[in-house]
């Protein structure tokens, strides 16, 4: 969900940005210039002297004409522009701090510096929940992409309030974050061939909230024939967090803790409007009771209305649109690590509840996309809930709350994603779980897990694919790892396989999957296959969204739970 988001031992932040800004000053030797639609564009070459880098390119504007709506074009320049600045965040809440600045629509390329043919491109959008993370080489460094023979772009986006106010009226209709992708990618389009990229040979990928955007991606006209393929790691669009349920109540709770009642969308707009997105910041942080997926106001993705004049992104719900067979069809790579909920326990309870039985409430860890009609029902469910995983009462719960935690928020969102688009394209798609534990499973280690919990956090595989630049992590001992998981990523974007063929780092054939529960790829440090999913914890959660998903949040939205993992399907 972005690395360095929600810990209170994040607070060398300051620390780290003003030592990645010094050594960004350091002297590098400097690129030919490239010509983009903007101007001239100067990077720098790598210190190994293998790749050459451009960072912090505008690829669109916001400033206060386009606040909460879509950005606008980019800035053009005359003379060159010196694309050094590697530590671009957008306003987010970080590490005890607000970081960021309103204009952020910036992206930074990598590219090999010998380039024969034009060659294929991936690009990431960063994790965050939507609240918070960067494209920026500071987490997410593509050295290693870059070493591979791609192209390899990170994008920013605006997050929260700022990308994700969903008003409903023209000032402020919603998804405006989603909108900055997809004006990346239309930049991308027109400007990557400069720099040695194949514009008809594009790789969206993401993690968490990156995972989210790429599957709205796929779900949206406004991105089609942007990209050619796609990788979703550990993110739905299904998922109960992944949508706002709620729009104007969010927004109007947002407003009461800023002193004003109302929930009069113009009304609403106008008090944002004279709030800087500091003050906003502040303010949801100071009231904040869970982090990221069990929070309740989230400002991410929504439904947005008709209105006249403005281009909207997404317009159905996510599992109609899949259903209908109306999205951009692509090769994929879809999956999630093992223990997704160490992240998220973590930074919600810490060891609270370890030998505490007593101040676990399932209910809590849930999002608003569950309505039931009494509280009986209620109270049954949580009964239910908490008999599948904590009927063991074992001396520590910690290990049950991450599977509760795993499940409902990224594990069975993504099972019926992947199980919907098996039934509606006929491109192949391929299966993973990342299990292996490594001296680079960086939030497993800051979460304080490592010795409570087997097996890999939320976004633990992602530093076996990026070299992060703002702090050191150990390569040599684990050189075998990123080579096996840099060369399956970037022989999907070349090849639409990542293994097309068998070799030292891969020995084995990972095949795309077209049954019930599809075989996937168990990443560990011995590669074997075995089903996706576990089937009790579907079927709970099948059952539980049949019989009580909100009658508002569209009538078709989870129809998929009853017909994806039907018992008589699942053989249960």
């Amino acid at each position: 969900m972005g690395l360095m988001s929600g810990f209170n031992k994040r607070r060398a932040m300051k620390w780290l940005v003003l030592m990645s800004l010094i050594l960004a000053r350091l002297v590098q030797q400097p690129t030919q210039p490239v010509r983009t639609r903007a101007g001239l564009v100067r990077g720098t070459v790598s210190r190994n002297g293998k790749f050459f880098q451009y960072f912090g390119i505008p690829y669109a504007t916001v400033d206060e004409r386009n606040r909460f709506q879509a950005p606008l074009p980019p800035p053009t320049w005359t003379g060159i522009f010196e694309a050094v600045d590697e530590n671009t965040w957008c306003p987010q809440h970080s590490g005890g701090i607000i970081i960021g600045e309103p204009n952020c629509l910036k992206l930074n390329i990598y590219t090999p510096v010998r380039i024969t043919k034009p060659l294929p491109v991936m690009v990431y959008i960063h994790g965050g929940c939507f609240f918070s993370g960067t494209g920026s080489p500071f987490l997410y460094g593509g050295d290693f992409l870059a070493e591979n023979d791609v192209i390899f772009v990170g994008i920013n986006y605006r997050l929260s309030v700022e990308g994700f106010l969903c008003l409903g009226i023209k000032e402020a209709p919603g998804n405006a974050g989603l909108k900055d992708q997809i004006a990346a990618l239309k930049w991308i389009q027109e400007n990557i061939e400069a720099f040695g990229g194949d514009p008809n040979d594009v790789t969206l990928f993401g993690e968490s909230a990156g995972a989210v955007s790429t599957s709205f991606m796929m779900l949206s006209p406004a991105a089609k024939g942007l990209f050619h393929k796609a990788i979703l790691q550990s993110g739905s669009s299904l998922a109960p967090w992944a949508l706002q349920h709620d729009p104007i109540g969010a927004a109007s709770n947002l407003v009461r803790k800023l002193g004003y009642n109302t929930k009069d969308p113009k009304e609403i707009h106008s008090i944002l409007s004279t709030k800087t997105a500091e003050e906003i910041l502040k303010t949801i942080s100071k009231f904040e009771e869970k982090f990221c997926v069990a929070e309740k106001d989230l400002f991410v993705p929504c439904i947005e209305k008709s209105i006249e004049g403005v281009d909207p992104v997404v317009t159905e719900y996510p599992a109609d649109i899949i259903q209908s067979g109306n999205y951009t069809k692509v090769p994929m790579i879809i999956g999630y690590t093992d223990k997704e909920g160490i992240y998220f326990v973590s930074a919600d309870y810490g060891t609270s509840i370890k030998n505490n039985s007593d101040a676990i409430d399932p209910l809590k860890t849930l999002q608003e996309d569950l309505e039931f009609p009494s509280e009986l029902d209620k109270n049954c469910t949580a009964q239910v809930i908490k008999r599948h995983y904590f009927s063991s009462y074992q001396d520590d719960l910690i290990t049950d709350m991450v599977d509760l935690y795993s499940d409902v928020h990224i594990k069975f969102p993504l099972v019926l994603e992947s199980e919907l688009y098996t039934r509606t394209t006929d491109q192949p798609i391929y299966y993973y779980q990342f299990k292996y534990n490594g001296l680079r499973n960086m939030p497993k280690i800051i979460s304080g897990f490592r010795e409570v919990v087997n097996g890999a956090s939320h976004a633990d595989e992602l530093f076996y694919l990026f070299k992060p630049h703002a702090f050191p992590l150990l390569h040599s001992a684990e050189e075998n790892m990123i080579k096996r998981m840099v060369t399956m990523w970037t022989n999907f974007a070349k090849y639409s396989d990542p293994t097309p063929q068998p070799s030292q780092l891969t020995p084995f054939r990972w095949r795309p999957s077209r049954r019930q529960n599809p075989t996937a790829l168990i990443i560990d440090a011995q590669v074997s296959t075995a089903p996706l999913w576990e089937e009790a914890s579907v079927r709970l959660w099948n059952d539980t969204y049949n019989k009580y998903r909100r009658r508002d949040y569209g009538e078709k939205q989870f129809q998929p739970y009853a017909a994806v993992v039907a018992a008589d399907q699942l053989k249960l």
